[in-house]
């Protein structure tokens, strides 16, 4: 796949794949359109993941067919729900009875559409202009885990949670990880055949470009029921901000990490609606609550520290709804007020404790990032919406941010809003600025890490900046007659089009004048782009990229290649689908073969042993990029010393090279021929 153009098939599939579960379970509830467009993928990525967990109780292998049974299971129990409950029924209004109504209806949905559409455009404008084709992989340190675990749920038929990370596990032991992502991503591989970094970049532009879009177009119906300029405008916004989607495909390419923050938005609505009375709900509180138990676990298993964001932000609107609740308690008497203050702080108790007890949420504490800039630096930098490695502030989002601010504690009363940009403001001086260890600690759900807690100020400025944004733009319509007319006379529409799209062409004005969303591109291009030479920054450059792409010429895929994962090779097992004997650095655990090899491959002519567990593991060939490692780990040279030295010592034969990236086959072990699979293919100069 060479152009973007030959994506596109790829791109529509992974919208079924994300849209359509969803879809299915809104429609069986006959949910208003703009916000079934708002919560249906959310509750896609709940289906997808739940069905990938149960699918190998039930023996079956992960693909379209467990899917579709999870989404049946899911509108099943739903439509017995409405039976037994008949609060869930929701009445929609008819056109013939309610015209006014209706099309007022119809505007929403225009804008919600439109506005999605936008963003998408945006997003898929920044990422072709980053990475020239869908093939390119950014070149971060997490990259390699998140393409080798799709390899791996592919091979085994497994993106279970509990099965996604057991390649890194040789003992066979299993152990959670969120993967929702790789389930997606493994199944529109499965469905359309193309490759996993190009199926991972077109996931990936789904969710910054669908899912996102949608969440806050949904976040901002819920908050101000505001018309389809404000919504078009919150669904182009959404792709204009750096923080996020940007700034997490940048760093690390935290693949998991950017989808969980895409469902952010609409998990904020559903519990908004949940504690605050709006003008434009779902329906019942019942409806609003089955929605949000739908919305939950893909949340959680996206990435569990989405629910933490969640909390986060609304932590004004819960305190001031718990002490309500307390306070009313005590009106009514002492006891009932002791009795229900007691009931909060033993759930917290509880709720900790749980926590606690999880041996992966006891390890986020061992996570910190120093400070990298002064408390007052980090401030400007994040309320400028200018978080590192971007500088130049971006000042008219910022305005328009403080400008949607004022509307909606004005003329909306939600003032804890005020409350809760402070805190997401807050969080990312206290991780850049200071090293404080209290701060650590409150930050552990996000590792600390200010790039992570960078990404979740947009999830309140965008539908802020979009408020301020719609205001703006319909006021200029309402003031100036004759942009209307104009816009009436050009396109032969109502003039009520006229500020949806008037508020298009700013979003599209701010993408493109916008000199942080510039930096940004910038970071994003070096984090795509294939080095001549190695570079610290990059798992791969273009001598050892050449070499993978030819191992099909010199191996099988029965083969287990040895390797020092340090130097970017162990991204071959999903490159070039080839078996490595260490396929991430970051491996949880090493069983004694591994250990003896990691260290004494050198010795494999010459040590019984060492010839012993090379057998027992299958290692038949050496893939050697060398010893310029990547800069998040500078031990390499120490943890694998015996796969370093192993090229020269005498115990493996030179079959291909490009450059100084080498391929070699095991010829001798322990002093005698190993039985070692040959191939047809000819080629690579040594």
């Amino acid at each position: 796949m060479t152009s973007w153009l030959a994506a596109i098939p790829a791109m529509l599939a992974a919208l079924l794949i994300i849209a359509t579960p969803g879809a299915v379970v809104v429609g069986a509830l006959r949910l208003r359109p703009w916000l079934a467009v708002g919560l249906a993928p959310a509750i896609s990525v709940s289906i997808l993941a739940v069905s990938a967990i149960v699918g190998p109780f039930l023996g079956l292998r992960w693909g379209w067919g467990v899917a579709a049974l999870g989404t049946a299971v899911v509108v099943v129990v739903i439509l017995l729900l409405q039976r037994l409950v008949p609060v869930l029924r929701v009445q929609r209004v008819g056109r013939r009875r309610y015209p006014r109504r209706w099309r007022w209806w119809w505007r929403q949905s225009m804008g919600t559409g439109l506005g999605v559409l936008l963003g998408f455009l945006i997003t898929f404008a920044v990422l072709a202009s980053v990475a020239g084709n869908p093939e390119q992989i950014t070149q971060g340190y997490d990259t390699v885990f998140h393409l080798n675990a799709v390899q791996y749920a592919l091979e085994q038929g497994n993106a279970s949670s509990f099965g996604i990370s057991t390649f890194l596990l040789p003992d066979s032991r299993t152990a959670f990880y969120p993967a929702a992502w790789h389930a997606i991503v493994a199944l529109l591989v499965q469905l359309t055949g193309v490759s996993i970094p190009a199926a991972t970049n077109v996931v990936w532009l789904i969710c910054a470009g669908v899912l996102w879009p949608a969440g806050c177009i949904f976040f901002v119906h819920v908050l101000t029921g505001r018309g389809s300029a404000t919504l078009i405008a919150a669904g182009g916004l959404a792709a204009v901000f750096p923080a996020f989607p940007y700034l997490l495909l940048y760093y690390g390419s935290a693949y998991p990490n950017s989808l969980a923050n895409a469902l952010v938005p609409a998990g904020l609505g559903l519990v908004v609606l949940l504690i605050r009375q709006f003008r434009t709900a779902v329906g019942s509180k019942s409806l609003t609550l089955v929605l949000l138990v739908l919305f939950l676990p893909g949340a959680a298993l996206a990435q569990p520290n989405s629910i933490f964001s969640i909390a986060l932000v609304l932590t004004p609107a819960l305190i001031a709804v718990a002490y309500r609740w307390i306070q009313g308690g005590f009106h009514l008497s002492t006891r009932r007020g002791l009795f229900r203050l007691g009931l909060l702080f033993g759930s917290a108790a509880t709720a900790a404790a749980i926590l606690f007890s999880i041996r992966q949420f006891r390890s986020l504490f061992h996570w910190t990032s120093p400070k990298s800039m002064t408390v007052r630096q980090a401030i400007w930098s994040n309320l400028t919406q200018a978080p590192d490695p971007m500088h130049a502030p971006a000042w008219a989002l910022t305005v328009l941010m403080l400008l949607g601010l004022v509307i909606v504690v004005l003329r909306y009363r939600q003032r804890w809003l005020i409350a809760s940009l402070a805190l997401t403001v807050l969080v990312y001086a206290l991780s850049a600025g200071t090293n404080n260890k209290i701060a650590n600690s409150l930050l552990a759900p996000w590792w600390d890490n200010p790039e992570r807690i960078a990404a979740l100020l947009p999830l309140l400025v965008v539908p802020l900046a979009a408020v301020g944004l719609g205001w703006l733009c319909t006021g200029l319509v309402q003031r100036a007659p004759g942009i209307a007319h104009v816009f009436a006379r050009t396109f032969g529409s109502a003039r009520r089009y006229a500020a949806p799209a008037v508020a298009s062409v700013a979003v599209v004005a701010l993408a493109i004048f916008n000199p942080t969303l510039g930096e940004m591109k910038a970071s994003l291009t070096g984090a795509y782009r294939v080095p001549s030479e190695p570079e610290p920054q990059a798992q791969l450059d273009s001598d050892e990229l050449a070499l993978i792409s030819e191992l099909d010429q010199y191996t099988t895929e029965d083969d287990v290649l040895a390797n020092n994962p340090y130097n970017g090779s162990a991204l071959a097992m999903s490159l070039a689908h080839r078996t490595m004997l260490f396929p991430y650095s970051s491996m949880s655990a090493y069983d004694e073969d591994l250990v003896l090899l990691s260290q004494g491959l050198n010795m494999v002519g010459f040590d019984p042993a060492v010839c012993a567990a090379a057998r027992h593991k299958g290692v038949t060939y050496l893939l050697d990029f060398g010893t310029d490692f990547i800069a998040a780990q500078e031990s390499a040279t120490v943890t694998f010393p015996g796969i370093d030295l192993a090229a020269n010592s005498g115990a493996f034969s030179l079959v291909a090279q490009v450059g100084h990236a080498k391929l070699y086959k095991l010829s001798s072990c322990a002093g005698a021929q190993p039985t070692v699979r040959t191939s047809s293919g000819t080629g690579g100069t040594p």
